[in-house]
This record gives C-alpha cells, structure tokens and sequence, in this order.
C-alpha cells in the first residue's frame, strides 16, 4: 500500500481548493504598497515558502477529540483543528481578509478523499467525504516585532476545529 492523502490532508487541500475557488468566483484583490492590486495566494504547510502576499495558509495544528461513538463502538467522533494564517502587505488588510474567510467558510465546506491521478498527475481524482462543519476557536491578529519583515508585519490567525459528517 503506497500511504498518499489521508483524512488531514484531504481536510488541508479541500480548504485550500475551496478558498481558491472563493478568491476566483469573488475576483478577489488586495492593494499592495504602491496601489496595485494584487490576487491573494493559497497555500499548505507550516513552513514558509518562496510565497507570494497577500496570502492565505493553511495547516493543521492537531487532532484534540477522538471520542467514540458510544459504548462498545469502534466509531469516533473526531475533529481536526486547523490554523489559517493570513499575511497581508498593508496594515488593516489582515483584519478584513479575516473576516472574508470566516464568513466564506461559516455555513461549512465539502471535504474530498483525494487520490493521485495517473492520466494527469498535477490534478489529483476526487470523491466526496462528506460535509466539514466548521467551529470558531479563535481569531485574531497576530503581532509582530518592531524589526519583523514584510512577512510577519500584517497576520492573522483563525483556528478552527473542522467535523466531518459523513
């Protein structure tokens, strides 16, 4: 068995595929420092990459509850807690950028089981799991030091827990 996307991984991308969608549907821009309006990015992981702002990132932080079902079950009840980082280039963009998501992401999002594609690798084949119902934990800028780079100066993040109903 080669071991490809697993459950926190389809829930990873299936928030990114639904945040690109959102940001194509909305046409969505953000000004950067000279007036230019610029697409906002989404991207995976914890790790900084080569990324372009304004930028969404999302990752998963952990998976806090496994409770079963009831007595005497193997079936769990499980949520998966997810961050959502937001870095923008101008103060102030971070905060609404925030509430954009919150808001797309409220009413929930449909989570894929997705598998490689042989005929075309770079588009992976997709089922539906089920449907992500999204709690709030917290929202809120994050600060950044005095001599931060560009990077770290305009961020927010949005944790959320993340059920699937199947």
């Amino acid at each position: 068995m080669i071991l490809t996307w697993e459950l926190t991984a389809n829930i990873e991308n299936s928030l990114i595929e639904f945040f690109r969608n959102e940001i194509t549907a909305s046409s969505l821009q953000l000004l950067d420092q000279n007036g230019v309006a610029k697409t906002v990015n989404v991207y995976a992981g914890r790790e900084r990459g080569n990324w372009d702002m304004p930028l969404i990132q999302v990752y998963c932080d952990s998976k806090p509850d496994a409770n079963r079902l009831e007595i005497g079950s193997n079936k769990r009840l499980r949520s998966f807690q997810m961050i959502i980082e937001i870095r923008t280039l101008l103060p102030g963009q971070e905060a609404n950028l925030a509430d954009w998501v919150e808001e797309k992401i409220n009413n929930g999002i449909t989570i894929y089981d997705y598998t490689p594609n042989s005929l075309n690798p770079d588009v992976p084949a997709k089922s539906i799991i089920g449907h992500g119902r999204i709690d709030f934990i917290t929202s809120m800028p994050t600060l950044g030091y005095e001599d931060s780079d560009v990077f770290e100066q305009n961020r927010y993040r949005i944790l959320i827990k993340v059920w699937i109903n199947g």
